[in-house]
């Protein structure tokens, strides 16, 4: 885990500013670009790719793993067991 000086772990963090950015733009995003994938990033999207796995493959890339997340447009958040953290539906 990595934490902030309060004491937060910063992946988390970026999970839930992410989460939260998408869920404000979650109508646009289904009616434009249903069934792609949405590279997040501080908040923003940074770019939507046609493929989950190129979109985690940039993400990587570009931000280090757990940097980032990613949004399957128009389909409920997928579950990978003990890799992923969950968070609450808004």
């Amino acid at each position: 885990m990595i934490f902030n000086p309060s004491g937060v772990d910063i992946r988390l963090l970026q999970l839930v500013k992410n989460r939260v950015a998408y869920n404000a733009i979650k109508e646009e995003m289904e009616a434009e670009h249903f069934g792609r994938a949405a590279l997040l990033h501080d908040g923003e999207v940074v770019e939507i790719y046609n493929d989950s796995g190129d979109a985690y493959a940039i993400g990587c890339e570009k931000f280090g793993l757990g940097n980032f997340s990613i949004e399957k447009i128009g389909e409920p958040p997928i579950s990978l067991g003990v890799f992923t953290m969950c968070l609450p539906k808004s």
